[in-house]
C-alpha cells in the first residue's frame, strides 16, 4: 500500500512517469532493501557516507555492515536493526527507484517531507506510512470521530491485498447521506455489531477488481460481473463476520444484492472510502446501525 501512495504523490508531482512506477511497484516485489540505503532513511549514515563504503566493497571481500562498523559509522547494533528492515515495502520501493537512477534516499525522503506538509502530516503518521501494516496506515485516512468503522474498514482492506492486490491504495473517506454510482453492489449484515456496506463503481472501474477476485476478464457492466461484485462484497463481510463469531459475537449476512444500472446509494450516515485497485477507483461504503440501500435507475 505505501508503494502506491508515495508513487501515485511522485506521479501527481511529475517526478516519476507512469511507465517507470508501474515498473518500480513491479520490481519492488523482487528486491530486498541494501543497507546502505536503510542507514539513510534511518538517519545514521549521509548519501557520501555509504558511497564510501561501497567503494571499500568494490576493493575489499567484506560485508557493507562489517566496513560500516570499521568506518565508525554504525555499530553493530545498527546493523542488526537495518538487517531487520530489508523486507520494508517502502524500503525495497527506495531500492528500485535508486537502482534505476530514479532518485536517491535523500531525495526521496525530501519528498516524504513535502508529502507531510502537502497532505497535513505528522513525523509519526509518516513513519505509521512507511510501516506498510494497514491498523497503523488506515487511522490517517478515516474521518474524525469515525472510529466505529475502523474495523470493518480495515477487515476490507487486508482482504483486499490478499485476494485481489497488494498494492491498493487508498484516499481520505467521507461523511455523506448519498452517494452517486452507476453500479455496485450491498449487503446488510445483521447482529450486534450491525452494519451494511457496499462497493460502488462508476463507468467500468469495478471491473478491475471483479476480475482479479473472480480470475475471469469481464470486459462490461451486466449483470454477471455485478453478480461477482456481490460475491466480492459477502467475501470482504464474511472474512470480518468469521472473526467476529470466534469471539463470541452473533453475525449472519444476508445475501448481497447488485445492480449494472443505479443512480447511487443511500443510508442515514456511511462512510465513503476510495479504494483503487490497479488503477480504477472502487468506493467502500459502510454504515454503522442502519441499512444502505441502491437507488435504482429509473
Amino acid at each position: 500500500m505505501i508503494s502506491s501512495i508515495v508513487g501515485r504523490y511522485l506521479l501527481k508531482r511529475e517526478l516519476l512517469t507512469a511507465g517507470q512506477l508501474e515498473t518500480a511497484l513491479v520490481e519492488q516485489r523482487k528486491v530486498r532493501a541494501k543497507l546502505g540505503l536503510i542507514a539513510v532513511a534511518e538517519g545514521l549514515m549521509t548519501q557520501d557516507e555509504t558511497e564510501k563504503v561501497h567503494k571499500l566493497q568494490a576493493v575489499t571481500d567484506k560485508r557493507f555492515g562489517d566496513i560500516a562498523v570499521e568506518k565508525e559509522y554504525l555499530t553493530r547494533e545498527d546493523v542488526e536493526m537495518l538487517l531487520n528492515k530489508q523486507e520494508n515495502a517502502y524500503l525495497a520501493f527506495a531500492q528500485v527507484l535508486e537502482n534505476h537512477s530514479l532518485m536517491t534516499m535523500e531525495e526521496l525522503e525530501q519528498c516524504m517531507s513535502e508529502l507531510a506538509e502537502d497532505y497535513n502530516l505528522t513525523l509519526l503518521d509518516i513513519e505509521d506510512l512507511k510501516s506498510d501494516d494497514i491498523d497503523r496506515i488506515l487511522p490517517l485516512f478515516m474521518p474524525v470521530g469515525c472510529d466505529k468503522y475502523l474495523n470493518i474498514a480495515g477487515s476490507a482492506l487486508r482482504m483486499l491485498t490478499r485476494r485481489i492486490d497488494t498494492e491498493i491504495f487508498v484516499e481520505k473517506a467521507f461523511i455523506t447521506d448519498r452517494h452517486i454510482a452507476d453500479n455496485g453492489a450491498v449487503q446488510t449484515v445483521e447482529g450486534e455489531p450491525g452494519f451494511s456496506s457496499g462497493i460502488l463503481g462508476k463507468g467500468n472501474s469495478l471491473l478491475s477488481a471483479v476480475s482479479a477476485f473472480d480470475s475471469k476478464e469481464y470486459t462490461e457492466v451486466n449483470e454477471e460481473s455485478m453478480n461477482a461484485a456481490g460475491e466480492l462484497l459477502n467475501c470482504l463481510n464474511s472474512f470480518y463476520a468469521r472473526n467476529l463469531n470466534k469471539g463470541g459475537a452473533y453475525i449472519k449476512l444476508r445475501s448481497p444484492e447488485y445492480s449494472a444500472e443505479i443512480d447511487g446509494a443511500a443510508g442515514e450516515e456511511m462512510m465513503v472510502m476510495p479504494v483503487y485497485i490497479q488503477g480504477e477507483r472502487m468506493d467502500l461504503i459502510i454504515s454503522a446501525g442502519c441499512e444502505i440501500k441502491m437507488e435504482m435507475s429509473k
